[in-house]
């Protein structure tokens, strides 16, 4: 009579096992992203020509970089590959670079609002890039290049390394990272965290201008250390 319920004790410990595997399978999923949907690209080497720029402190009464000229990026596109470049070259316009990474909240609030502005026209005049960084099969919102096709992002996407080249190079502290160029090339300023719109039409149209620009950091930001 004691065969029957060792046979029951097995069972429902065999179900017991699959269960815990199948929990451990379904965290361990989602704390990452989806690889099959990545590209070839989602990060590239990056190659950088030039001084770069002392990190940014947010924190700081002044940024050191304003007035520096950036350094050349030449990278791919996280799509396709195709050759993207960032640099002083913004061809007489002013520029606005984005430094983005997949898994940031404020990143992924910040996006939308960008692409929005840009469908108002808001960045007429201006050459606009993104930077993807910071990117890791590992954690949300995986791959980058996905997330930002979603959104409907209509400006050029660099995939940066896998050790954050293009990033460091442009002194990245935190995310969203924001670097606005005179049409010289020079920095018209630095900042992070979450833009409002009404902060960014005033930069934008600061920038035009070539005026000072009333660009200030915000507290949504994500660490980039």
């Amino acid at each position: 009579m004691t065969k029957p319920r060792r046979n029951r004790v097995l069972m429902w410990g065999g179900l017991v096992v699959i269960v815990v595997v199948a929990i451990v399978v379904a965290i361990v999923a989602g704390g990452g992203g989806d690889s099959a949907d990545a590209t070839k690209f989602e990060t590239a080497p990056v190659k950088v020509s030039g001084p770069r720029l002392p990190e940014y402190d947010a924190e700081a009464a002044s940024d050191p970089a304003i007035g520096e000229t950036v350094p050349t990026l030449q990278g791919k596109s996280v799509d396709d590959g195709s050759p993207v470049t960032i640099g002083p070259d913004g061809g007489g316009e002013p520029q606005a670079i984005v430094f983005v990474a997949h898994w940031c909240p404020h990143c992924q609030a910040e996006v939308p609002r960008l692409v929005a502005l840009a469908k108002q026209g808001a960045f007429e005049g201006v050459k606009v890039s993104a930077v993807a960084t910071s990117t890791s099969d590992q954690a949300p919102n995986y791959p980058p290049s996905k997330w930002l096709q979603d959104a409907h992002w209509p400006f050029p996407v660099m995939a940066d390394s896998k050790t954050g080249t293009a990033g460091r190079a442009y002194g990245l502290s935190a995310f969203p990272y924001f670097v606005l160029l005179n049409p010289d090339g020079t920095v018209a300023g630095r900042a992070t965290g979450e833009v409002s719109d009404a902060d960014v039409l005033a930069n934008v149209a600061a920038l035009k201008a070539g005026k000072d620009l009333p660009l200030t950091s915000s507290s949504k930001r994500s660490s980039a250390s």
